[in-house]
């Protein structure tokens, strides 16, 4: 019976090798000098430049009290980006202690669900004796 299988089976031909082919800026350029198309050597396009203008607002206000335009409220006399301000030092609203007892809560809250979780629910959920088949 082997031998019928042997001398059954059809002697596969190998497939043909694939056409690879790697493209390269030279078969680029030979591929649109074919092609009848013309190489442009490219040119650098600059956008124009243009500047946004602020739009000018001038309304006339006619409130009782009111002097004319705004003035600013700091002069360079009295403070200026250069100067520092007098700097004070800097405050949270947290102490350390009252970070660390924060903490001291949180982990003694995670122990105590822990602890309830193991010695009342799981027990509650899973009883160690099963109750008798009846």
């Amino acid at each position: 019976m082997e031998e019928n299988l042997n001398q059954q089976k059809p002697a596969a031909s190998e497939p043909p090798a694939p056409e690879i082919t790697i493209r390269t800026m030279d078969s680029d350029i030979k591929a649109i000098e074919q092609g009848g198309g013309e190489i442009i050597a490219p040119q650098p396009f600059v956008p124009p430049q243009t500047k946004p203008e602020e739009p000018k607002i001038e309304a006339e206000l006619n409130v009782p009290g009111y002097t004319g335009p705004e003035k600013p409220i700091f002069t360079s006399a009295e403070f200026s980006p250069t100067e520092s301000a007098p700097a004070e030092p800097p405050r949270s609203g947290l102490s350390w202690w009252k970070i660390a007892a924060i903490i001291i809560g949180v982990l003694m809250l995670s122990v105590g669900l822990g602890l309830l979780g193991y010695y009342v629910i799981f027990p509650w959920i899973f009883p160690k004796q099963m109750p008798p088949v009846q």
